[in-house]
């Protein structure tokens, strides 16, 4: 059985075994979006925005007007009012938050964790082994 290497539909003759473009290391932050979220329409763009406290990514759309879009009832909102984009399909949006890959986070972040009542308490991602 012949075994076909991963072939980048971006980048014509990459596999697997070609070096990586980046090394995956802490000198930046990483994250990992879920697997099989379809291609944003045509026209639109999503934009990923990292968190001051590096909990999480925010995921928006921008549409080819400009205006930026928070949440799924925007997007239908946005829709219906633009005849334009009516062939545009609601399940092509995804406001999944890729995962901030932990190890990879700036050992002086500090974050708040969430807690019972009122105590805000503060918690370092990092331990200092």
């Amino acid at each position: 059985m012949k075994k076909s290497p991963y072939v980048c539909d971006r980048k014509l003759g990459i596999s697997c075994d070609d070096p990586a473009d980046i090394e995956y290391n802490a000198t930046k932050t990483w994250a990992i979006d879920r697997p099989g979220i379809l291609k944003t329409p045509e026209g639109f763009k999503r934009s990923l925005e990292l968190r001051r406290v590096f909990s999480r990514i925010d995921a928006y759309y921008i549409t080819p007007t400009g205006k930026k879009l928070r949440t799924r009832n925007e997007i239908a909102t946005f829709i219906e009012a633009n005849p334009k984009y009516q062939d545009v399909k609601l399940s092509a949006f995804s406001f999944t938050s890729p995962k901030v890959m932990e190890d990879t986070i700036p050992e002086d972040v500090v974050r708040k964790i969430p807690s019972i009542g009122n105590n805000n308490k503060k918690k370092a991602l990092k331990d200092s082994a």
